[in-house]
C-alpha cells in the first residue's frame, strides 16, 4: 500500500512539474512576439496599430494573448 501511495505522489508531482514547464515554455514563446512589438514601437515613425498587428500575427499561432489594433 505504501508503494502505491509513493508512486501516486511521484506521478502527481511529475504532472505538476510538466504543466509548469509547459506554461513557462509558452510564456517564452510569447515574449518573442512582445519583442517584435517593442522593436516596432521603437522606430521614429511607429504606428501602434501596425505594431500591434505584427505582434498579433506572431502571437495568434502560438495562442498568446493578442493586442488591440487601434
Amino acid at each position: 500500500m505504501g508503494s502505491i501511495r509513493h508512486t501516486l505522489s511521484f506521478l502527481a508531482a511529475f504532472a505538476f512539474a510538466a504543466g509548469f514547464a509547459g506554461s513557462a515554455l509558452a510564456a517564452g514563446n510569447c515574449s518573442i512576439c512582445m519583442g517584435i512589438y517593442d522593436r516596432c514601437m521603437a522606430q521614429p515613425d511607429a504606428d501602434q496599430g501596425v505594431c500591434a498587428r505584427l505582434h498579433n500575427q506572431c502571437a495568434q499561432p502560438k495562442q498568446c494573448p493578442l493586442m488591440p489594433e487601434f
